[in-house]
């Protein structure tokens, strides 16, 4: 059984029969020093570990990040796939941490709840 991340809406289910697992080797990214209006970019890939299709519904992030990603593909079991993502810091002052919030089409099983997944990448901002 795959072990679920702390920063998944599955973590600590017991039962993951009939849910979608989306895998990622990588979560959390450091871009480390960089200065105001430096881009970085960086690509998130991920695997359906679960025995059901997972539907890739809703990725957001805040303003100074374009997010790449198929809206509404279904991803079968064992399917892989990708989030990029393009970090501009021209409108940040400060060193930060970013999330990154996965929303899919599949909902929690016994709830009405769609499960989500959550990344992240921090930076420091040097002058």
């Amino acid at each position: 059984m795959p072990q679920i991340s702390e920063m998944s809406s599955l973590y600590g289910r017991k039962d993951l029969k009939g849910v979608p697992i989306m895998h990622f080797d990588q979560r959390v990214v450091n871009f480390g020093k960089m200065k105001r209006g430096e881009k970085r970019t960086h690509v998130y890939e991920f695997v359906n570990l679960g025995d059901t299709p997972l539907i890739l519904d809703l990725v957001s992030a805040c303003d100074c990040t374009t997010l790449t990603y198929e809206e509404g593909k279904v991803y079968k079991p064992g399917e892989k796939g990708q989030i990029k993502i393009v970090f501009d810091s021209t409108e940040k002052e400060e060193s930060e941490e970013i999330d990154i919030d996965i929303l899919l089409g599949n909902m929690e099983p016994g709830t009405d709840r769609p499960i989500f997944e959550v990344l992240r990448y921090s930076f420091e901002i040097v002058k």
